[in-house]
Order: structure tokens, then sequence, then C-alpha cells
């Protein structure tokens, strides 16, 4: 699948397109140059605050882009148009898009998703019957032609994506409403229709999507499951496979809270660190190796021990409930020991009755580090700005 983040099931009228849907893609009119950014496209702020006033207005917003957006790379000027000729009810070029890059890449899958709902509203339209039939019946012969690995990797979505795409749009426009401007620059144009689509897209498609999907595709979880990104896809022939009778010693450092620059964001997501922690363990099991032969250890410090406080500590700094907390005891459940640095809860002045119970300090996370590698325990450096 393309970027199902940046996709969206708009149900938008025809206001007129950009290009005549009898157009393919040897006639799409793509200009090789840069686009200059210093257009401006009249929007008034009033349509961030009325979702119907918003829906009529993104299609011709879409057109607007469509006029002033270019690229120097083909591809690149193919696939981010894809979404606008969708918002502005060209599925013909939309279609002929996504062929023109599934013969660059030679790949079969890519945006089968996009195509099944861009043919399937070109069957409403013609009132050839309902259009979640028509995708159904889209999708479903397309994704039955993929090989194994291209229906797995189609098989990723899941319905976190839902609410992390409507999110991203409710940020952004909140973000352009509190500008208080009636115009936007083409960059802040394409990301609104982006959003947008997405937002749209995800919400009506990925629960018509998931059901057609077999379960044998889809990712399983059979150490951790409180992370949705954190599981194990199948994979057809393995000629390698790890001995299921050795111990796995496993060492994790985080010393992270959030990825430079998602500080304000972070803090209503899991840690990654601590996710990442958990895919480990998924791996290691899905590899048949048994849940007794592994030992795992977590060793905290610097702002990743934010992560570790208790609902009440973190509601406290943060406003809201810490989402980590599920996470941490399915850890803690599975025997992994959490060891925080003793210097680094004193330089951030935390006790350890701040912290989720069942946590352990050491004195330094520097000792804990060179202590269980010699113990033969495999380091992991789990590193969220590198």
């Amino acid at each position: 699948m393309r970027r199902l983040f940046s996709l969206t099931l708009a149900a938008v009228g025809i206001a007129g397109t950009a290009l005549s849907q009898s157009t393919t893609a040897s006639t799409i009119n793509f200009n090789p140059k840069d686009s200059s950014g210093t257009q401006k496209f009249y929007f008034p702020v009033a349509n961030y605050s009325d979702s119907i006033a918003l829906d009529k207005a993104m299609p011709r917003l879409a057109e607007q882009v469509l006029v002033s957006y270019k690229d120097t790379n083909k591809r690149n000027y193919y696939e981010s148009s894809i979404n606008y000729y969708l918002l502005s009810g060209n599925y013909t070029v939309g279609i002929a898009m996504i062929d023109s890059i599934q013969k660059i890449d030679d790949n079969p899958s890519f945006d089968i998703e996009t195509k099944s709902y861009a043919r399937a509203k070109i069957s409403e339209g013609s009132h050839n019957g309902s259009f979640e039939a028509a995708f159904k019946e889209e999708f479903s012969k397309a994704f039955n032609q993929l090989s194994f690995r291209k229906k797995v990797a189609a098989a990723m979505v899941d319905t976190s994506w839902i609410t992390f795409a409507s999110k991203e749009f409710i940020s952004f426009r909140d973000k352009l409403a509190k500008d208080n401007k009636d115009t936007l620059s083409l960059e802040d144009a394409r990301l609104l229709c982006d959003k947008y689509f997405a937002a749209r897209f995800n919400k009506d498609a990925i629960p018509m999507l998931i059901p057609l999907m077999d379960a044998r595709y889809r990712p399983t979880f059979p150490a951790i499951k409180s992370v949705t990104w954190a599981g194990v896809y199948p994979v057809e022939h393995i000629d390698d496979r790890p001995s299921p009778n050795m111990k796995y010693k496993l060492l994790f450092e985080l010393a992270e809270f959030a990825i430079k620059g998602q500080e304000n964001t972070a803090k209503s997501e899991m840690n990654l660190g601590l996710g990442t922690v958990a895919r480990e363990l998924n791996l290691h099991e899905g590899n048949g190796i048994g849940r007794k032969n592994i030992q795992a250890v977590v060793v905290v410090h610097g702002p990743a021990l934010y992560s570790l406080m208790n609902n009440e500590k973190y509601k406290r700094k943060y406003g809201i409930d810490n989402p980590n907390i599920p996470l941490v005891n399915e850890l803690l459940g599975y025997g992994v020991n959490i060891i925080v640095c003793g210097q680094a809860m004193t330089f951030l002045q935390l006790e350890m009755e701040d912290l989720v119970p069942g946590i352990k300090q050491a004195l330094t996370a520097q000792t804990v580090i060179s202590s269980y590698q010699l113990k033969n325990y495999v380091y992991y450096k789990v590193a969220l700005n590198e």
C-alpha cells in the first residue's frame, strides 16, 4: 500500500475537474519546473469551523493546487498528485497515475486501495451499484493477485491509523484556524488536502479493508499486545531460525522521551522506545523461542523516565493520563526487569513512588549496561534521535 496515512474516502462532489475524465497517463500535464511556493489561495477561515463548508471547499482547493503544484521528479509528482485528483473528482487521472507508478516501480501492489476507491467511485457515478460493494470487489480482485509478501504488506493496515490520521488533520486544521488568515500558501494548501484526505479515507476505508484480508497475512503478537505496530509479520520459506533451546539475554537502553521536535505531541502517545522493546520480544517469541528462555532488562535514564511515571504524577505534569502504563505493566508482567538510573532520577527530581510500581533502581545506568553486558546480555541502544 501507498501512504495510507495520507488517504481518505471523502464523499466529495465533482465541482469541475482540472483535467478531462478521459485523460490518460501519457497526456497528464507534467511540468518539470519547481513550484515557486509564492502562490496564495483564497480559503476563508470560517471553513475550519464549519465541516459542511469545508467539505464543499476541498475539491476546489485541490483543483487550485493541481494548477500550481510542480515537481522536477515525475514519479514524485504523480504520487503527490493522486490525492488532489481524487479530491477534485477526477478519478480516471488518479487511476492513470497509479498505473504509471506501478510500472515505474514494477510493483502491482502500489496504491491498490486508492485505485479500488477510484474505480468504485466511477462505478457509483454510472449507477452500476453501491460504492461499498464495488470497492470491496475491486480491492479483493487486486489483493488476490498479489504475492504472499505483498499481501502481508497490504495487510499492515490497522484501526489505529484512523485515530492517527484524524489527530493529524484536526491539529493542522486548528493551527490554520488559529492563524486566522483567509489565504493559504501552496505548502499549507497541499498539507491541508493531504491531511483531510487521510482522515476521511482512513475513517471510511479501513473498516472495509480489514475484513477482506485473511488473518494469515496479518501480524501476530505472541509476547506483548499493547503496541499495535509491534507485531510479527508472517514470512514464507524461512531458511535460518534461531535455536529455541538457548537462553536469550536482552539488554535495552532507553534515554529519550520523544523524537526531536515532537515533544509536545509525544506525551499523548506510547513511548517509541518502550514500543521497540515490545516488538523485540514479539519477534523472539514469533521465531519459536519460548518465553521461559527470554530474559530481558530495560535500563531507563534521561527524559525517558517521564514515560514511567504513575498516572497521578504524569497527569500533574502533562495534564493527561499516562498512555504508557498498560505497556509498562504488560512488560513487567512478562518478567521484564525495568531498572531506572538513580543519578537521572536525582537530576529530574523524581522519587521511586512517582513511578509505576514494580520498577527497580540502580545507582547509575552506566553500570547496569556494563555489568549486564559482562553477563553476556545482547545490548540494544534504543535511540529515537539518531
